[in-house]
This record gives C-alpha cells, structure tokens and sequence, in this order.
C-alpha cells in the first residue's frame, strides 16, 4: 500500500528535538545526510527527577518501534521513568535513547536516516552482511554525526536489560547494558536488533547471538521473575494481529543448520507469539499488568522509508500514551 498516510498530529509534538533538529541541517529525504558534529545540547529529562519502580517491557519490530518512540517522549515530558526497562529489538533501541533522557530522539533518527541505505536497507545488507549497517547507526551516527548522550546513559536511574536469541541454546539472552563501549555491552545492544537472515550473527561472550524477537518478543515472564510488582508492557500491533508462520523456514533451516535449538524457536515462534499476546491481554484486563498498543492495523513495514508513514504511527504512539494516563497512573497507584 503506497498511498501517503495523512498526519495524526493529535496531542503529538515534533519528533525531533530543536536542538537535533538544528544539527540535521538541510538533509530531510537525502539519502547521504552528513550533518556537522555537535555536542548533546540538552539536559536529561530525568535530571534532578526520581525514578519509580516499575518495569517497562518494550517489544519489537524494526520501524514499527516509532510507536514505541511515541510512547517513551510522552513519558519522558510527563515525568514517569520506569527505572528497569527490558527491551527487544528495536524495543532495546528505543530503551536506550529513554535511559538517556533524550526526548525524540528515536524519532528523529528513524525519520532523518530512514532513506540513508546505510542505515536500514536491503542494500547495507548487500554490502555488509547486516541490513541495519552497524558501523553507520552504532558508531558513526552516535558518535559523530548525531551524539549520543553517553554520559548521561552512565549516570542515569533507569537500568536498560537487552534481550538476544542464543543460536545454540535456543533460549533468550537476558543482558543488563551498562557500558555502550565496542568491548563492553554494545555488541549484545546490536544482538537484540540484528533480525535473522539479513543479519551477521554477533559473537560476544562466547556465545552467537541474534534478535531477541525469535526467543521471547514480549518478555514479560522475565520481568514478572524479576520480583517487581508492576508492569508496563509497549507492543507494536493491534489487538487483531495474529502472527502466522514463517514463510521462510526452508531458507532459514539452510542458513542456521548448525542450531536446531534455534531452529525449532523459529519454526513454532509464531505460535509462542499469539499466546503471549493473549496471555498479556488478559494480564492487562486481570490488573496485573498495564498494556499500551496502536488501535489500529499497523501498516509501517520492518525497513519502512515513507516518512509520513512513520511520523504518522509516532503520532499514534504519543496520542495512545496521553489517552491511557489517567488509567496508567491509577495502576501505578494501587
């Protein structure tokens, strides 16, 4: 479906942060941005503000995480900081930008580079192996051309759990991300997010690793084990979603032959999928847990490049936040 999407701008800000947005420069739609290097410009949003025990469980799904992105800025102006977050894929992604306390953040990237092949594309992966090119989006943009507030991830109250596929034990890798240096916690941030097929597997650790998503894409078992006893849950499609199966299992048994372990987590994920969905239904209608998710059918593809598309499903994100407050904070409260 290639028809432009009019913007649900209801109750939902620009993306991008002045200051980010001013570091952009002219580059919107070009597909080689190389804006100058500047220095975070802003404070924080948690700073001098207190975090409140609570979980915040973030889901996946590659572009789809611009609800997610949504979510975390009406969090991040409204003062709530979960002070764990656990996070899937691109749910890991959006968690570390919310670590930070960068409001936008997510956003802006994702409309900035989202026509830049080196960021997310077919193309990175005909080059590099990876389509999500992991020189360019975990090194190059961070570091140079848009920074990452690293200090501010080191200081902050709210701890940041990435959740990875281990190939070989075919169970979820749960990995508490402190240090974002390439010899520390950086590689199993990349591992949560790197989609199988389209993906170098990220050795760390002496293990291999892949997307969390295959193994656990809504990691609420771990965070009930956690002792806490409240939950927020982001996902990233509608209550009708129903994941059915792999289409590409003869590909993927050729490629990860050698785990079938990882095989079988692949072979039945869809299954594994629609029951935690229903299971985090219930949850949610039960009290035991607080579920924010779009209203509607989610049309962002995994490696989407239409901007209005991806502005538009922000906009649901933020406006789905403002709508649930009022009921959140009452679960919060109880």
């Amino acid at each position: 479906m290639n028809e432009t999407l009019p913007l649900d701008t209801h109750n939902a800000p620009e993306c991008a942060a002045p200051a980010q947005a001013e570091r952009a420069g002219a580059t919107e739609g070009a597909q080689q941005a190389s804006p100058a290097p500047a220095e975070p410009v802003s404070e924080p949003a948690w700073k001098g503000k207190q975090a409140t025990p609570v979980n915040l469980v973030l889901e996946g799904g590659a572009m789809r995480g611009q609800f997610t992105a949504g979510v975390l800025d009406y969090f991040l102006e409204h003062d709530l900081f979960c002070d764990q977050v656990i996070g899937v894929s691109a749910g890991a992604l959006n968690g570390y930008c919310y670590v930070s306390g960068e409001v936008g953040r997510t956003c802006f990237l994702n409309m900035k580079y989202c026509n830049d092949p080196r960021y997310l594309s077919m193309k990175s992966f005909v080059h590099t192996g990876n389509a999500c090119g992991r020189e360019f989006a975990f090194h190059e943009v961070p570091e140079k051309l848009d920074p990452f507030d690293f200090q501010a991830f080191a200081d902050s109250p709210i701890t940041l759990t990435a959740v990875s596929s281990d190939l070989e034990l075919g169970e979820a890798d749960y990995h508490a991300v402190r240090d974002l240096g390439r010899d520390a916690d950086l590689p199993y941030l990349i591992a949560s997010s790197s989609m199988p097929l389209v993906s170098q597997i990220v050795k760390v650790d002496g293990k291999k690793l892949l997307d969390g998503g295959t193994c656990d894409s809504v990691p609420i078992v771990h965070s009930l084990l956690t002792g806490r006893k409240k939950h927020i849950v982001v996902l990233t499609q509608d209550a009708t979603y129903e994941k059915g199966p792999n289409k590409l299992m003869p590909v993927l048994t050729q490629l990860y032959g050698d785990f079938p372990y990882y095989l079988d987590r692949l072979r039945y994920r869809h299954i594994e999928y629609n029951r935690t969905y229903r299971q985090v239904a219930r949850m949610h209608e039960a009290g035991e847990l607080f579920v924010i998710r779009p209203e509607r059918p989610v049309e962002v593809r995994s490696m989407e490049h239409d901007q209005n598309k991806l502005l538009d499903l922000y906009a649901q994100g933020y406006a789905e936040a403002a709508r649930t407050w009022n009921d959140l904070q009452e679960y919060l409260a109880k």
